[in-house]
């Protein structure tokens, strides 16, 4: 019997070196842009990349506002969500299609594997990694067929622990 897991909701091609995934996937690197959070809730591109539907760093998550649009839809009491500005200050660029997503429920790295994943749950992991259970897993795929860039990862990357 295989154990109903919660999903790692992460982009296409996420940096890690874990062959813990479930399906026994691995992952290959792609430059994301680093972004350094500002006291006034801007985020400054400190090193240019590539602008992806989920952009984290040490403490905050920042998802396309297509996926934080579905969230708040069927999750709305688990999360918080707020619209941010990204800016690079050489070029006066702006962007506004992304929102910060507070999780409001945590999972401690051990407790992963006892994690309750029945129904819509969508939790945080050190400090930014989004995982969903099976259902929201399901609404997201359905709902978002053109983002082709996000992909769903059981288990645990091996870069966590």
């Amino acid at each position: 019997m295989t154990q109903d897991l919660n999903y790692w909701l992460c982009n296409k091609g996420t940096t890690c070196d874990s062959d813990d995934f479930e399906d026994g996937s691995s992952v290959e690197f792609i430059k994301e842009v680093s972004l350094i959070k500002l006291k006034d809730g801007r985020y400054q591109i400190s090193e240019f990349g590539t602008f992806r539907n989920i952009l984290d760093g040490f403490g905050y998550s920042l998802i396309d506002n297509e996926i934080a649009e579905v969230l708040k839809k069927y999750v709305f009491d688990q999360i918080e969500l707020n619209p941010i500005v990204i800016f690079r200050r050489a070029t006066d660029e702006e962007w506004t299609n992304y929102s910060e997503l507070k999780m409001r429920n945590q999972i401690e790295f051990k407790d992963y594997y006892k994690t309750e994943s029945i129904g819509l749950k969508i939790y945080g992991i050190l400090n930014g990694l989004i995982y969903v259970s099976a259902e929201l897993k399901s609404i997201i795929e359905k709902e978002l067929t053109d983002l082709t860039d996000i992909e769903f990862k059981r288990g645990l990357p091996l870069m966590a622990g």
